[in-house]
């Protein structure tokens, strides 16, 4: 057949080109706090002698962006799919007013204690014309060493007015909750939610697409270079949202067998498969929502991906693939995405 020579055979080969499941490239961030707990994971190729504080598993953000590693799209990034086959990735959320893919998926390894932070909602973003999104978080706690805490709320009920005179008095650690994080606790996190992770965690997230962090707190404590890092109080007390001051554990529902739903949230939704050889198998409907998944442990066959996923793999199923076959017996992976839409009437 010979192509009209006004006819794009880049545009065509994008235009109607399916897609499959999408490996990508896990993206490193250092930080302070970060640590090496990363290294265990299989096939991790970690920049040595860094602390490496987040991995950045899957990403849209301009900031660190998923590289494709595998099939004919490998070398594209999420972005540009995201762009080229917003409705097939998608499916039903398409027409929802996203300006990058929606989702990340990380992995955050806590080997010294993280600032005290508050992300933003929508309506402070829109409001302050930032040039990042609103976040909305969840954890998946992995690891703890015993004695590991984190903070997360307050104490008591309080108000802005308290926790800025906190701040002034440098006693915000005495009005702060802790709490011992256990493994396969899950933890949703709203915008204006205060939290900080203390050492000994290693923890799964997933989040808004967005890197919109305001420190209110950061231990009064120097970088390598003998420097404070910047800390955002007017910003981090303005989106502090009091009524979230007692953050609890999501208890797990497990509405069949093999399977839990961990969160259900308007922006997020998480659920968890545990395989095993009385349940190696189960058939994933993609077509409600784009699907990520992760493995936590064990290895797990995933149907038109060409290879097994590890533990600390993930991989993107697309909307347009319909149903798929997933299969071990052993895994217990992670399933990110968004919350399921009706169809339009």
């Amino acid at each position: 057949m010979v192509w009209p020579r006004s006819l794009d055979r880049e545009y065509f080969r994008f235009k109607f080109f399916m897609l499959y499941p999408l490996r990508v490239t896990p993206i490193y961030r250092s930080a302070i706090w970060g640590g090496r707990k990363l290294a265990a994971l299989p096939g991790r190729d970690l920049p040595p002698c860094a602390r490496i504080s987040e991995s950045w598993d899957v990403s849209g953000h301009p900031k660190g962006m998923s590289i494709v590693e595998n099939g004919p799209l490998a070398g594209c990034s999420i972005h540009e799919i995201f762009c080229r086959y917003r409705s097939e990735l998608l499916g039903r959320h398409a027409d929802l007013p996203f300006e990058r893919f929606p989702l990340m998926v990380k992995f955050l390894d806590a080997n010294r204690q993280l600032s005290v932070q508050v992300h933003p909602d929508a309506e402070y973003v829109a409001r302050e014309r930032c040039d990042d999104a609103e976040k909305a978080e969840a954890w998946v706690i992995l690891e703890a060493v015993p004695g590991s805490r984190m903070a997360l709320g307050f104490q008591k009920p309080v108000s802005r007015e308290d926790v800025a005179e906190a701040v002034r008095n440098e006693s915000l650690e005495s009005i702060l909750a802790e709490r011992e994080p256990l493994p396969g606790e899950c933890y949703f996190l709203p915008p204006g939610t205060v939290h900080s992770l203390g050492s000994g965690i290693f923890l799964y997230e997933i989040q808004q697409c967005s890197d919109l962090t305001f420190r209110l707190y950061d231990w009064n404590r120097e970088d390598e270079h003998g420097k404070r890092r910047e800390l955002h109080v007017l910003q981090a007390l303005e989106n502090l949202k009091p009524e979230y001051w007692k953050p609890a554990p999501v208890p797990p529902k497990q509405t069949e067998p093999g399977m839990e739903v961990l969160l259900e949230e308007e922006v997020l939704a998480l659920d968890r498969y545990f395989f095993s050889g009385e349940l190696p198998i189960r058939m994933l409907d993609c077509a409600d929502s784009c699907r990520i998944l992760t493995v936590i442990s064990g290895s797990l066959k995933v149907e038109g991906l060409d290879r097994e996923l590890v533990c600390g793999g993930s991989v993107i199923l697309p909307a347009s693939l319909g149903k798929v076959c997933l299969e071990s017996r052993e895994a217990v992976v992670l399933d990110a995405h968004l919350p399921v839409r009706e169809d339009k009437k």
